[in-house]
């Protein structure tokens, strides 16, 4: 796991496997753009990787659950609101509580308290691997907001 903002990635990248550098350099480019040309939805990249511009609301942590990917290494980003992201080793996320392989998404049910809190405000993007459970989408103030997000989703 990774945690840096769009402001100095170039620096934030420097420990980042080289293979994901360049798509942090490419959300760097998205984060430029104007609001009204990322529009909701799912946005192709070059082969199996894409990106989804995610409208969401964000909840308290115990009503989110842990989930975590196995083809693909999320690189999340904040655009509008803030949002709490907590973050545990996958052997330690606990059971898998449902999955759809389709979409390479698996639930687990790993306790809030365990969570290490990545407090995510626009410009901050957080990397995680297929060993990282992410509990996304986790209020601040405990009662939820509205977010705008990137999801980028590189193939591995």
């Amino acid at each position: 796991m990774y945690v840096g903002n769009i402001q100095q990635w170039k620096e934030d990248t420097a420990m980042v496997p080289s293979f994901l550098q360049p798509w942090v350099e490419k959300l760097a480019e998205l984060a430029l753009l104007p609001p009204e040309i990322l529009t909701t939805g799912r946005h192709d990249l070059t082969g199996p990787h894409y990106f989804n511009v995610d409208e969401s609301q964000t909840a308290p942590a115990a009503d989110r659950p842990i989930e975590a990917h196995r083809q693909y290494v999320d690189i999340q980003f904040l655009l509008e609101g803030a949002e709490d992201i907590g973050w545990q080793p996958l052997f330690d996320a606990g059971q898998v509580q449902s999955s759809q392989p389709e979409k390479d998404l698996w639930f687990y049910d790993g306790s809030p308290e365990k969570d290490a809190v990545i407090h995510m405000t626009p410009g901050t993007f957080a990397i995680f691997s297929p060993a990282d459970g992410h509990r996304t989408l986790c209020a601040p103030d405990g009662t939820g907001a509205g977010v705008r997000k990137i999801i980028m989703k590189i193939h591995v």
